[in-house]
């Protein structure tokens, strides 16, 4: 299964944590395609065409695996790590699954969130153990989530507002199962919450709650996987610290939760603990979600982003809070996209990566510490 959703990158492109592809076509439930470019709060991964791991910006717990603890300004392999089908990048630790279903992590393991039974950050790859063939991975803050082969969740890490799922509060550093979790095509995971695309279309999520990130219509954490109201028909998942959105087979995007700068798209500040639907954007085919900010791929591999833009995270040209999607300038041809802590990445067809917003560990790997609020080549970036 997962070298028939590698096949589907290299045709259309992706969706995960924080990063998405085009939206397949065809009317059979898949899976969307699996993720080869990830950001996390301050720093970025890429899949490499030869299938090796590459990461950049900040490092102060390994994050980035290369066997130190020193941020880098452009793209560095990480270490023993080949034969890579998805990268997932968590707020300071990273994962990745590789060809024959494993799943390794690295970087900030405080609350066991790199699967290996201790709490010590590790600067290299380190295998989950005790975990069944996987086919997709995805990083929150402070924990993880593997997406099995039979449609099943387990899910690792820090606990505390019910993220893994397992109906319990407690922390674990090894794989629990997402209890009634109905078979699933895909998971999410994004600060202290999770979220799985079902089989049938539908959305459920667990964890944290505060703003309506769950989107069950109430501010109340979920130690259990519970229905996000208004969303059926989806196609694929992304999410940001607190909020969650959705692009449905219509390709309309819906998005619930946080929406203190605008990060819905519904040209309003309220906060939402059901599904609305963004308005005045074109037909999606893919979608990513930073903390606070949210970015759409559209025809023409054009992306549209909408939110907080304090960095220029959304790649205008300016660094205004846009309240409704606005077209990221000097990009097109895009293929994948990825959301970050304050910063946006986008992957080319022809395998150039671009990035933009926030820099201060060198995340969007230009050679840099400088903002950008519009994209910026990633140095050596044909991967």
């Amino acid at each position: 299964m997962i070298r028939a959703r590698l096949c589907a990158i290299a045709v259309v492109g992706l969706l995960g944590c924080g990063s998405t592809h085009r939206a397949e076509d065809d009317t059979a439930r898949t899976a969307p395609p699996l993720s080869t470019l990830s950001a996390g709060a301050g720093h970025t991964c890429a899949v490499a065409s030869d299938g090796r791991v590459r990461c950049w910006g900040s490092n102060p717990d390994g994050q980035l695996g290369d066997d130190s603890t020193v941020d880098r300004l452009f793209p560095g392999f990480v270490d023993g790590l080949d034969h890579i089908a998805a990268v997932a990048a968590g707020s300071y630790h990273s994962c990745a699954l590789a060809l024959d279903g494993s799943i390794h992590c690295w970087g900030w393991n405080v609350a066991g969130q790199v699967g290996d039974g201790a709490t010590k950050n590790r600067l290299s790859p380190t295998i989950v153990d005790g975990l069944p063939v996987a086919d997709g991975v995805a990083t929150g803050s402070y924990h993880t989530c593997g997406l099995l082969n039979d449609g099943s969740g387990r899910c690792w890490g820090q606990n505390d507002l019910g993220q893994l799922g397992s109906g319990s509060n407690l922390d674990s550093g090894s794989p629990v199962g997402v209890f009634s979790l109905p078979p699933a095509v895909s998971i999410a995971a994004s600060g202290r919450r999770s979220c799985a695309l079902l089989r049938d279309g539908s959305v459920q999520c667990w964890g944290g709650n505060e703003s309506g990130e769950l989107g069950d219509g109430t501010n109340e954490a979920r130690a259990l996987p519970t229905p996000a109201l208004n969303v059926s028909n989806a196609s694929a998942i992304t999410l940001g610290y607190h909020h969650s959105c959705s692009l449905f087979r219509d390709q309309s995007v819906w998005c619930w939760g946080a929406n203190n700068h605008g990060q819905l798209g519904n040209d309003s500040t309220l906060d939402s603990n059901v599904a609305v639907q963004v308005l005045g954007l074109p037909p999606a085919q893919g979608l990513a979600a930073g903390y606070d900010h949210t970015c759409a791929l559209v025809a023409g591999g054009k992306v549209l982003c909408w939110g907080f833009n304090a960095a220029g995270q959304l790649g205008d040209g300016s660094t205004a809070d846009r309240l409704h999607p606005v077209e990221v300038v000097g990009v097109s041809d895009v293929t994948e996209l990825a959301g970050g802590g304050f910063h946006s990445c986008a992957k080319r067809a022809d395998g150039a990566l671009y990035c933009w917003g926030s820099n201060d560990s060198g995340q969007l790997g230009d050679g840099t510490y400088d903002n950008r609020s519009e994209p910026t080549a990633v140095l050596a970036s044909q991967l």
